[in-house]
């Protein structure tokens, strides 16, 4: 499968932006029971007219294939007045967009859906889960509750144990109780700090790569980030020139806002290196 986290970073105000982090490999099983790997496939997509991420964990061949025309038919269409509505939008046009597919070669699939209603403080995020068990034809959609503080939503994948262990490093359990007076591990960069070493780990054989970010904030579209991993710029899993996209945002393994050389950008705030 591979690794994916969604979370939710807040402010005094409540959530005030939607992540969504994966790696980037996808694994073939052969006939001599040994897999095939590529860490440079997508698996993060991002609205550019209206608030809408989404990533995906399980069957690739599907997602690859149709997730584009999702999107772009997202950004075709008027804007939701509700997160439940935005929800069924994007269930029906993937329920839509997979119709026709041979049942029998329809592998797992999850599929993670962030979105976003109104605009600054009195907007709403919402987040849900698409399912679509093997050889089946029938999406199940479940609402995924949003903390009111800065924290991971949902793990999945075949890293998701990893990911825990390694999140429980970050955000010890006192940290992980709302009414807890320990809010200084409740942050947007200790989840992704978490995930980056859960990947850069390798304690899950069947995730890789350089991590993919997409999010959503407060105001504006969708977005992706580029990632400065081990040394190089990515962007949606691939390494690219680093003066191929002047204007797009990085993170490092840290959160902290770089640019495509890993330098930090001018007022860009340091972030701890490991654990305290």
């Amino acid at each position: 499968m591979t690794s994916l986290v969604v979370w939710v970073s807040a402010d005094q105000r409540g959530p005030a932006s939607i992540y969504i982090a994966t790696d980037s490999r996808i694994s073939w099983p052969t006939r001599q029971k040994v897999t095939t790997c590529w860490d440079g496939g997508r698996k993060t997509y991002w609205t550019t007219k209206v608030p809408h991420v989404l990533g995906y964990v399980g069957d690739v061949l599907f997602p690859a294939l149709t997730l584009p025309s999702v999107i772009a038919q997202l950004d075709e269409s008027p804007p939701a007045e509700s997160v439940a509505d935005a929800q069924q939008q994007v269930l029906n046009l993937v329920d839509s967009a997979w119709r026709g597919a041979p049942t029998n070669i329809r592998g797992e699939c999850f599929l993670v859906h962030g979105t976003r209603i109104g605009t600054t403080t009195t907007c709403s995020f919402g987040v849900q889960l698409l399912h679509l068990p093997s050889n089946s034809s029938r999406w199940t959609a479940i609402p995924l509750e949003i903390p009111s503080f800065s924290s991971k939503i949902e793990f999945l994948g075949s890293g998701s144990k990893q990911l825990e262990n390694e999140y429980k490093n970050w955000v010890p359990p006192s940290g992980f109780d709302a009414d807890s007076t320990t809010t200084r591990d409740r942050t947007s960069r200790a989840v992704f700090s978490a995930f980056c070493d859960s990947l850069e780990s390798e304690g899950d054989p069947l995730t890789g790569g350089a991590p993919q970010l997409v999010g959503l904030y407060r105001i504006g579209s969708g977005r992706t980030f580029g990632v400065h991993w081990k040394g190089r710029a990515f962007a949606q899993g691939t390494e690219v020139p680093r003066l191929t996209y002047p204007n797009l945002e990085y993170r490092n393994s840290r959160f902290e806002r770089v640019d495509a050389n890993g330098t930090l950008v001018p007022g860009a705030q340091r972030h701890a290196q490991r654990p305290t």
